[in-house]
This record gives structure tokens, C-alpha cells and sequence, in this order.
């Protein structure tokens, strides 16, 4: 049944798309234009070849929901891997970890968030000015490891232009029921001359936070009694008491996140220079995970209990030695930026970034130090902007540009799954666009080498991708657009060099040494349109992987642990999203405005089976109403079940998401606005089937937001 929905509705999508010129309109109003910057042609977003997403800071600020990645997790196309409010990774058409970079002005994040689920990204979303998302085809100049996309968080500490009067900043502070939350951040921004100065601080911090039942779900709670787990009366009584403290919160997800930045820039009429220094502080608790100690004078009753996910502090008093987990993060970041324009050249502008990171991570096991992680690391990118000139009966623009990159890794301690190893890389990338008004055409290449190195082994790769699009524009303010590419990704130290427990996959993972590059051939179909107020955009995709790459599950065991083996398979991924805004109803002097979002994709083995961690069929809608100061909305977000699920994967049950606020504008004039937010008011169980922990850890139960930001 919900292929034949699938189907429907990439039909009428597709319908909609090729009948733009119906629903277009001369004349219609046009909106400031917003420059898609993460893009080397720095076309505007109306214009952009491929489904991409800007989210401004107003947009960051009403959808704030813990790391970055659950804050743009609302938008088509894209979910998070939540590991509780702390680390989260984004994914994109089904696709994660080192599928999808995250780059912060341009540049790596320079982190350790891509080698595993619970290691958080040194990136928070209040210190963004925006947030520009890339899907598929269109992160082509990033290289194989945005095989899915680019998530670039653009957080203004470079300043790029002058300040708007003497000095300019921004406040925000935020409170939250659910897990007893603050957030505050601050920015300043002075000038003095031709150089401009930023400094700004986020400061984040929550307790364990709420959740509507049982921390386990109900499907993995039956297995693990039809497995047998409680074979005794003690093993009833002990489990039972389990249960119970891990119903109505999830233990161990506090956290605890603070950073500071400084940044100066020389402004000048046709570019600028400017330098930043970043420090990042965090400490947060590992939900769903507990170490058990070797020395534990109760071993038998410790291994019969193993399975069980949720055992806590009140294990110690039945003589078991569990400690929960918890990682201490630190790093610091420096970069450079800059940007020259008007050249007169064959180069009519330049722009240049570099990011120089020193990562390091600490997961204790209770007071105990476990496993050190860490990641020296710097990138290089450079883009040159060819001066557009007239060719045949078009105009033409083009970018080149190279970037070079160092990962030192390295991890210390008993569950060190990956050996330390060295990742060099460097790309040059060609782009091309003729423009020809009704229509036009854009094409890309990328060359990449991708060396990975360990102590015993060094593997090399070479990868080649290259995309070519056309687009047209059939009616005012339409624009449709075809994009064909063929994208190659190296392998990773971990897919390649996994020995070892995973604790947080709750997996014991081996790689494989012998791993060839993973290729995908892609097909997009995408669309924008506006009539009046009403936008439209979506877009239909498809893409055949060969070698695709993934840790499948052996029916073994190790460590007590399910062995997951790295290799490659053939496989398929195919969906759409798409969003519909617009108002519904106008009065004298309010309005009520709509959207609708919808995105759905299929990860299909070709041999048989399905891709795990696979997101379900999801639609949202949301009416606001705006009056005079006010603005009144409710948003309904709807799951379907996710039961196309691979081998050893549990499904995932369907859930429905309420929210409802208030924001209160009419001080605007004295820089205030004011937000009140009821989330999940029905109290609903949802887990996130993209999650490595969706059997134990729910999203945040019913939970009151209330937040105030001044501008001065």
C-alpha cells in the first residue's frame, strides 16, 4: 500500500513540475534574492540546479531542538541520527555519517562525529547566521565524502562586511521544561576603520530529559523475552526494577556545551581578510550504554543480565560494577578567510578559507578514563570565479578550485574499535554554466586522491565524479531542472580498518582492507515555482550504487556483541520531498499562512533486502496565524511505520508530533521578540528510525520552550 501511495505521489510531483507554466504568473512579486554561497557559482536559491535549502537564524531560533542536526532535521529531505540532545549527526535522503559533511564557512568541522553515532559535531546551531543544505547532486565540488550532501553552517565569526552603525549584536536566552534546559548566546560586532570585530559565546546545558514511557521500546522489551532474558525469579524482580527507573526519563542524557569565538576582518571595497579563534567545551552522558568492569566479583549474574540495555546505578547495590558512560570534548579551531572580487581577470573573484583544528575527546566509564579520541586537522579551499562572457546567444560562468585536507586520528583505550591512521586528500573541481535565459545547462567534475594510512597499511584511491544538468525556466518566477551525475567515494579508516567492540553501534565491527571505491549513478528531477505568496518546491530522486558500502550483520557473535562486517553490495536509493507554503486565508490586517512538507525514500539491496537506518514516509503540515504582533501557529508531524528493514533491524512504530507556539514582535523597534513553544503536547512515544538507539531512546516527551532574543 505505501509503495502505491510512493508512487502516486511522485507522479503528481512530477505532473506539477512539468506544468509549471500553469500555475505561474506574470508579473508576480519577486523576493530579495538570497545567494546560495556553500555553491562555487554563488547562484541565487531560486536559481540553483537541485533541491537546496538556506534556513536563516530567525528559522534556527523558532526550530531549536538541541545539536544542529536536530534543528534542521525539519526540513524535506533531511532526519538526524539522535543520540540524545547532544550528539547528533544530519541525514540526508537516507544518507549519513561520512556520506554527508559538515562544514563550518566552507571547511571541514575538523571533529570525530563521522567515526561514530555518539561522538557530538563541534558545531552549534546558535551560532549560525544560516544553514545551507546541499542534497545529492548539488555538493559535487565537496567531494566523495558529500556523496549525500553538505550541510554548511555559516557562522559570520570571519566578518565578510561592515557593520551596520558603530557596533551591532545579537542575545538569546532560552528555557526548557523538558529536561530543565538553558541555552544562552551572544554576539558583538564593532567596527573600527576598515577592520570589523566579532566575538560570541554559546552556552548550552540540560539534565536528563523526559519521556512519555519506557525508555526501551515495546518491540525490543518482547524480543528480549522471547530471547529468554528472564530465566528467574531474581532476573524478573531485577529486570523489572530496571524498568521502572528507565521509565519517564532517559538516564544519562544530561550535557553540557560551552564555546567561545573571536574573529577580526580587514573590509575593503572588493573583498576582505579576516581571522578567527574558536574554543569548544563539552561535557555529556552516553544514553542507552553502561561498562561493565572485567573484575566484577559477580561475572555469572553479569553475563546473564548482559543484553540488558538499561541496568543503572541501582545495579551496584545487587554487587554489579556498571558504569555509566560520559565523554569529556575540548577543541580548538582556527581559521582564515577571504574573498577578492572584481579582478578583471579570467579570475573575477577568489575566495580562500582554511580551517586548523586540534579535537580531542575523553569517554569515562564513571570516574574512570576509558577510550581517548582524537583528531589533528586542516583544510584547504581555494575557488576561483571565471568572468562571465557571451557565448552563443548565452551567458557563461564558471568556477575552478582545489582543496587539500590532513586528518591525524587516533584512538586510546580499551574499546579503541579503529587504529590511529593518517588521511590526506586533495581535489580540483571544474564548474560550468551556460545560461541561455528560457534554458540553460551546468556541469561539474571533480578529481580526488584519497590516501588512508595506519601503522601496517596505507590504501589509496582515486575518484572521478561529474554531474551535468539542465534547467529551465518555462514562466516567471519557474524554474525546473534535470541533473545526471555520476559521484565516487574513498572508502574510510573505519570501513576499511574496524577491529573491535563498538559500544555505541552496540556492535562488535570489523572492516575490510580490500574495499574498492563506492560509485553511484544518480537521476534528479527538480522544482521551484511561485504564484503571488504561494511557493512551490521539490524534487524526485533516484540512484544506483555499485559497491555501496555498509557494516552488515553476520548472525555471529563476539564480545557478546553482533559482528557487523564491512563490505559492499549493489544497491538502489530512490524518494522525493518536497514543500508547499503559502497563505490560506486573509483578513483586515491578519493572515493565515500554510505548509505542507512530504519526503519519502526507499533503500533497497539488489540482491535482496533493504538499507538499514532507512527514514519512513514522513508528511507535516502547519497553519500560522499572524496578527498585527502576533503569530499563532500549530504544526502536526506524521511518521508512517518503518517496517522495510534490514536483517537484525528492528521497525519502527508510526508516531504523531504536535506542536504549537506564540512569538510576540511588537517590541521589534527595541530589538525584542519573544517565543513560546508547546512541543509534543500529546505526550507521544517517537523514536527516530535513522537512530543507532531507536530501540532505546525516544524523542523528548510534552515539553514547554520559552525563549527571548534582543537585537541591538
Amino acid at each position: 500500500m505505501r509503495h502505491l501511495l510512493a508512487t502516486t505521489v511522485l507522479s503528481s510531483t512530477a505532473l506539477v513540475a512539468l506544468s509549471v507554466p500553469t500555475f505561474a504568473q506574470d508579473g508576480d512579486p519577486v523576493e530579495d534574492v538570497i545567494v546560495v554561497t556553500t555553491s562555487p557559482l554563488g547562484v541565487s536559491l531560486d536559481e540553483a540546479v537541485g533541491f537546496v535549502d538556506v534556513v536563516d537564524q530567525d528559522h534556527i531560533e523558532e526550530h531549536l531542538s538541541g545539536s544542529i542536526a536536530d534543528t534542521i532535521a525539519h526540513e524535506p529531505g533531511v532526519s538526524t541520527t539522535f543520540f540524545g540532545p547532544a550528539a547528533s549527526r544530519p541525514v540526508i535522503r537516507g544518507l549519513g555519517a561520512d556520506r554527508v559533511r559538515i562544514l563550518v564557512n566552507g571547511v571541514d568541522s575538523i571533529d570525530a562525529s563521522s567515526n561514530s553515532p555518539d561522538h557530538a559535531v563541534a558545531s552549534e546551531a546558535l551560532e549560525a547566521e544560516r544553514v545551507e543544505i546541499l542534497r545529492g547532486p548539488a555538493a559535487i565540488a565537496y567531494g566523495g565524502g558529500a556523496i549525500g550532501g553538505v550541510v554548511n553552517v555559516i557562522d559570520g565569526r570571519i566578518p565578510e562586511g561592515p557593520v551596520d552603525g558603530v557596533v551591532d549584536g545579537r542575545l538569546y536566552a532560552q528555557t526548557t521544561s523538558v529536561d530543565e534546559g538553558e541555552n544562552l548566546a551572544g554576539r558583538v560586532r564593532f567596527g573600527a576603520g576598515n577592520f570589523v570585530f566579532n566575538f560570541d559565546g554559546v552556552y548550552r546545558d540540560g539534565d536528563d530529559y523526559e519521556i512519555p514511557g519506557f525508555a526501551e521500546s515495546e518491540i525490543a522489551r518482547l524480543l528480549e523475552e522471547a530471547e529468554g532474558d528472564h530465566d528467574d525469579d531474581h532476573d524478573d524482580d531485577h529486570d523489572h526494577e530496571d524498568e521502572e527507573e528507565a521509565y519517564g526519563t532517559v538516564e544519562n542524557s544530561r550535557y553540557r556545551f560551552e564555546t567561545f569565538s573571536g574573529g577580526m576582518s580587514w573590509i575593503g571595497e572588493n573583498g576582505f581578510f579576516g581571522v578567527s579563534y574558536k574554543t569548544t567545551e563539552a561535557n555529556y552522558g552516553v544514553p542507552g550504554h553502561h561498562h561493565h568492569h572485567e573484575e566484577d566479583e559477580h561475572d555469572d549474574d553479569h553475563d546473564d543480565d548482559h543484553d540488558d540495555d538499561h541496568e543503572d546505578d541501582h545495579d551496584d547495590e545487587h554487587g554489579e560494577e556498571e558504569e555509566l558512560v560520559s565523554i569529556d570534548l575540548e577543541q580548538t579551531r582556527y581559521d582564515i578567510r577571504g574573498e577578492m572580487r572584481n579582478l578583471g581577470g579570467t579570475f573575477d573573484r577568489v575566495k580562500f578559507a582554511a580551517g586548523f583544528g586540534d579535537y580531542e575527546h575523553t569517554e569515562f566509564e564513571g570516574d574512570e578514563t576509558g577510550t581517548i579520541f582524537s583528531n589533528e586537522g586542516w583544510e584547504v579551499r581555494v575557488e576561483g570565479g571565471l568572468a562571465e562572457r557571451e557565448f552563443q546567444g548565452g551567458v557563461l560562468d564558471g568556477a575552478a578550485g582545489l582543496q587539500v585536507s590532513s586528518r591525524d586520528f587516533a584512538a586510546i583505550g580499551e574499546e579503541a574499535f579503529v587504529p590511529a591512521s593518517v588521511t590526506d586528500e586533495w581535489g580540483a573541481f571544474l564548474l560550468q554554466r551556460w545560461d541561455q535565459g528560457q534554458w540553460g545547462l551546468e556541469g561539474g567534475l571533480r578529481y580526488g586522491s584519497h590516501d588512508v594510512e595506519t601503522a601496517s597499511i596505507t590504501r589509496d584511491f582515486e575518484t572521478i565524479s561529474a554531474s551535468g544538468s539542465v534547467f529551465f525556466r518555462p514562466a516567471d518566477n519557474a524554474f525546473v531542472s534535470v541533473t545526471l551525475a555520476h559521484a565516487e567515494r574513498a572508502p574510510t579508516d573505519v570501513e576499511l580498518f574496524a577491529e573491535g567492540p563498538h559500544i555505541a553501534t552496540n556492535s562488535f565491527e570489523v572492516g575490510d582492507a580490500n574495499l574498492d571505491t563506492e560509485s553511484a549513478l544518480s537521476l534528479e528531477l527538480s522544482a521551484r515555482f511561485r504564484r503571488g505568496d504561494w511557493t512551490f518546491e521539490g524534487a524526485i530522486f533516484t540512484a544506483e550504487y555499485d559497491g555501496f558500502i555498509e557494516a552488515f550483520a553476520t548472525g555471529e557473535e563476539e564480545d557478546e556483541l553482533p559482528v557487523f562486517e564491512y563490505r559492499q553490495e549493489d544497491a538502489s536509493l530512490s524518494g522525493f520531498e518536497g514543500r508547499i507554503t503559502g497563505p490560506v486565508y486573509a483578513g483586515d490586517g491578519w493572515v493565515v499562512n500554510s505548509e505542507l512538507t512530504a519526503e519519502y525514500v526507499n533503500g533497497e539491496l539488489d540482491g535482496g533486502g533493504n538499507l538499514p537506518r532507512i527514514p519512513p514516509l514522513t508528511l507535516s503540515g502547519g497553519l500560522e496565524l499572524e496578527l498585527t504582533d502576533h503569530a499563532f501557529g500549530v504544526d502536526v508531524t506524521w511518521a508512517d511505520v518503518q517496517d522495510e528493514v534490514s536483517e537484525f533491524e528492528n521497525k519502527t512504530q508510526s508516531y504523531v508530533l504536535v506542536d504549537a507556539g506564540w512569538t510576540y514582535s511588537g517590541l521589534a523597534d527595541h530589538g525584542l521578540r519573544f517565543i513560546l513553544q508547546g512541543r509534543n503536547l500529546t505526550d507521544e512515544e517517537a523514536r527516530v528510525h535513522a537512530s543507532f538507539l531507536k530501540d532505546q531512546l525516544p524523542l523528548p516527551g510534552r515539553n514547554v520552550r520559552a525563549a527571548v532574543i534582543f537585537d541591538f
